[in-house]
Formats: C-alpha cells, sequence, structure tokens
C-alpha cells in the first residue's frame, strides 16, 4: 500500500488537513513522525533503535498506518537535514529520494501557503507565544516585531526552494500542490483528490462517511493578525490596537 509525504512549511494549515484525513480512517494518521524529538519518543515506546531507519519505519508501518495499511507523513525539509546530520540519511542532496526508498511505493505532495506576508505574521506570533495551533495555550503575549516578520518571509521563501532542489535532485515530483487559502471550502474536495492519489477504493464513500468528531480545527488568524498586517503595509493603527 502507498506511502503518503506531505511536503510543508510551518503555518500552512497542516494540522487542519491531517485531522481531515485522520477522520477517514482510510488515509494514515499524518503527524511528523520524522522530526528527531518525535522519532526518539516512539522509538523508546517501540522499543526499536532510533538510528535503525530500517526498524523505525517498520514501526511506523505497524502503529501508524490504517487498516488498510497506508502510512502519511508530515515532512518538513529540516527532518531530512537532521536525518542526515544524525546519519539515518546518508545523501547530502537529494535525501526525499533516499528517504522514499525506504518505504517504496510514496506518493509526494505538496502544502503551501500563497500570503508569504500573512504566513510570516502567524509564524512570528507562534514562535512569540508557543502557540502552534488552535487547541494549545499561549506561554507569552505576542508583540509587534517588523524585523522578525520580514526575517520569517525570507525563511519561508527559502524552505519552499529547498523544497524544489529536493525534489529535483532526487528525481521526484509533487504528485499535487495544496495552499492553504484553499482548504477550509474544499476541504471534501481535497480529501477526494489524495484519496484518487493513494489509488483507494470507494473514495467517494470514504469521504462521505468518515468521523467528523476530529475535524473541528480552526484558522488561527484574527484581528491582531490584520492589525499587524496593516501595519507592516504601512496601514494606519487603530487607536485601540496593543501593538
Amino acid at each position: 500500500m502507498k506511502t503518503l509525504f506531505i511536503c510543508t512549511v510551518p503555518r500552512t494549515g497542516s494540522s487542519l488537513l491531517s485531522a481531515d484525513m485522520r477522520s477517514t480512517s482510510a488515509m494514515g494518521t499524518p503527524r511528523e513522525y520524522l522530526n528527531p524529538q518525535r522519532q526518539s519518543q516512539l522509538s523508546a515506546k517501540w522499543a526499536v533503535d532510533t538510528h535503525d531507519l530500517n526498524a523505525y519505519i517498520a514501526g511506523l508501518r505497524k502503529h501508524t498506518s490504517t487498516t488498510n495499511g497506508v502510512v502519511a507523513i508530515k515532512l518538513m525539509v529540516r527532518h531530512l537535514e537532521l536525518m542526515h546530520t544524525s546519519g539515518q540519511l546518508k545523501r547530502a542532496t537529494g535525501r526525499l529520494g533516499e528517504l522514499a526508498k525506504y518505504f517504496g511505493d510514496v506518493v509526494a505532495i505538496k502544502l503551501l501557503r500563497r500570503d508569504k506576508l500573512r504566513q510570516a505574521i502567524s509564524l512570528t506570533k507562534a514562535q512569540q507565544t508557543g502557540r502552534w495551533g488552535v487547541l494549545k495555550k499561549a506561554t507569552a503575549k505576542a508583540q509587534y516585531d517588523r524585523e522578525a516578520i520580514e526575517q520569517n518571509i525570507i525563511a519561508i521563501i527559502k524552505h519552499e526552494s529547498q523544497w524544489e532542489r529536493e525534489f529535483s535532485t532526487s528525481n521526484m515530483h509533487a504528485a499535487m500542490t495544496l495552499y492553504y487559502e484553499d482548504l477550509p471550502t474544499a476541504r471534501e474536495e481535497v480529501l477526494l483528490k489524495i484519496a484518487t492519489l493513494l489509488e483507494l477504493p470507494d473514495a467517494q464513500r470514504i469521504i462521505n462517511d468518515r468521523e467528523r468528531g476530529d475535524v473541528q480545527l480552526q484558522r488561527q488568524a484574527d484581528e491582531e493578525t490584520e492589525l499587524w498586517y496593516d501595519q507592516f503595509v504601512g496601514g494606519t493603527r487603530p487607536e485601540h490596537s496593543v501593538i
């Protein structure tokens, strides 16, 4: 059965997409399984050697696949970089392709965001507050920081360019590119497209019958985000703003 790589960048709605996929019980249970911290935790839980990638992937297949055998992984470029640094991946370039060989039949998609400024604002707020999801509580207050936003715009563009390089040097292509801005209004259409890529039988029934209790996530953009956006592009700042 196929493995799905969701190749993404921070603040692109990957938690919403992942929750929607999990709700189908047929598209894997996508999370950042190749994040080194999670690898370490799961290796201990599954009693496998963290440095033995074959053993770890066997654990992924056993413990995270849906009953039809689909494995789904949310993947950041830094995961590949850290896996190379730790010795799990040998190649300095084309690491995505090297990783794919461990899984066999891989489908890769990209999840990006068109509006880089709002993405950078969201990333800056998350870094400052520690609130990376709507179900998380902030541990600090966000403060407008133009320099941090600018640096994050550059980091986001660099991250996307690194993905392009990974695909190119791995002789791979993304089967589909999704965008954050389209997810809220096209969630079932997106799931149907993914189900088709995974060649799931009776895909429409899978979408229709999905469990919706796990998809109550919302976008984190709020009035403060819009205030920061207006200030960054030179708009006037309302008198009640705390920025």
